[in-house]
């Protein structure tokens, strides 16, 4: 992995699916990159070329019928992105009804990819975690 992604964005989407990708976001991704749906379809996962290439390598290791079925879905969905002069990306509306996004969005880095969310279906999914579980797992992690 590259330098990872983090922080919290919420440019705005116009009804033709064109969205302002954040330039803090995009200088980690690269000129180019892929957006696909995320494992759980709760979000559209936005990928460096490079990272996008490990994922699908990994997908390659998913044997039999259940593979060849998922690699189909996850690239039937995948789209190329090479933002305009302005920044800005074309999310299809297929990508778009399949996450849930109608309304207001926010982008977020995480480690080796960006996410794309709902803004509401965000926030019910960091509400649904318990704290205290989070706290116990990060606590393992601090030296």
């Amino acid at each position: 992995m590259s330098e990872p992604l983090c922080g919290t964005f919420n440019p705005s989407i116009d009804s033709k699916g064109r969205m302002s990708f954040p330039n803090k976001l995009r200088d980690v991704l690269g000129a180019e990159f892929y957006l696909c749906m995320s494992h759980d379809g709760n979000y559209i996962a936005a990928y460096s070329i490079e990272e996008f290439e490990i994922y699908c390598n990994k997908l390659y290791g998913i044997p039999g019928d259940i593979g060849a079925d998922i690699r189909r879905d996850v690239m039937a969905d995948a789209e190329k992105q090479v933002p305009d002069k302005q920044g800005r990306i074309f999310i299809s509306q297929h990508l778009r009804e399949r996450a849930g996004i109608t309304g207001e969005v926010t982008v977020i880095g995480n480690l080796n990819r960006a996410e794309i969310w709902a803004s509401d279906k965000l926030a019910a999914t960091r509400k649904s975690v318990d704290p205290e579980a989070k706290k116990a797992a990060l606590a393992n992690l601090v030296l």
